[in-house]
């Protein structure tokens, strides 16, 4: 476990899940989501060398060679493999305030192809406002599709310092995408690509009685925001690479996931073409204000 802190926060970075942020403290409140039985849902982590879903854990590579990888949700596998691996190599500024960790994507990290990851977390702030910028960068090494992201779930009531007790009011999502990927009713837990539904009233459509949200939404130009009645709002402000976002919301969370390139992307299009040596950078800035 890696630590950056500064005055107004405190940052855990789990190098044994390829720089997954496992607990955020800020002002002495908690934004995280606990453990909670498995790793898809616990922590803020990149999703590397691919983001969201793959239909039935398979993707067939340039050369025309298809590959196969374990399910990791029903038959469709999700989120990458950085998380399921290790960072290393990492350096730490002499203030404590920022790091950097790089990660092999290759055959040993369950990857057929071979890349670099480099994931960097980096504090800033001022007395009335703090921001964390988190930085994941792919290079190829042969040429490759790729697409890339990051998976911050945040807690819908924040805890003390002392992760004992709820604080304040239920975290509300506001942003204003202009559509929502269509789900596939043919394949549960997928998108169609290339039908994308209006947004209602230019904010977010309801699921459905019942439902909660996993669907990835475009269009978004104002950063989302999530607010903690009067205690606190979070701004996310990511790179121009990000092409969807992705809302997921279940009874505890509240995922709100930005991506290069639409899920499911190596087989309904969308994924990014790298030849060697060049590179996709996802940056997202997470402000705090009080």
């Amino acid at each position: 476990m890696q630590f950056i802190d500064d005055a107004e926060f405190q940052v855990a970075i789990d190098l044994d899940g390829g720089g997954k942020i496992t607990s955020i403290k800020w002002r002495e409140m908690e934004f995280t989501v606990p453990f909670r039985g498995s790793v898809l849902s616990n922590g803020w982590y990149p999703m590397a060398p691919w983001a969201g879903r793959m239909a039935n854990a398979t993707f067939t590579d340039l050369a025309g060679a298809t590959h196969q990888f374990p399910p990791t949700w029903g038959e469709h596998a999700f989120h990458g493999r950085l998380y399921q691996g290790s960072a290393n190599e990492q350096s730490i500024s002499g203030d404590g305030t920022s790091a950097v960790m790089y990660a092999p994507l290759d055959s040993a990290a369950g990857w057929p192809l071979n890349a670099r990851a480099e994931v960097s977390a980096a504090l800033t702030g001022n007395a009335t406002a703090g921001a964390l910028t988190i930085t994941l960068a792919i290079t190829a090494e042969v040429s490759q599709l790729v697409t890339a992201g990051w998976h911050p779930c945040f807690r819908r009531f924040l805890l003390d310092a002392n992760l004992r007790s709820e604080i304040g009011t239920e975290g509300v999502l506001s942003f204003a995408p202009t559509g929502v990927l269509a789900r596939d009713a043919a394949m549960p837990g997928l998108h169609l690509v290339d039908a994308v539904q209006p947004a209602v009233d230019g904010g977010v459509a309801s699921p459905g009685s019942g439902a909660t949200w996993d669907d990835p939404f475009v269009g978004v130009t104002t950063p989302p925001q999530i607010t903690w009645g009067d205690d606190v709002t979070l701004t996310l402000t990511a790179g121009p690479a990000v092409t969807h976002w992705m809302v997921y919301d279940p009874d505890e969370a509240l995922c709100v996931e930005p991506q290069a390139g639409p899920p499911d992307a190596f087989h309904r299009g969308g994924a990014i073409e790298l030849k060697a040596g060049e590179s996709l950078s996802v940056p997202l800035v997470l402000s705090w204000s009080a």
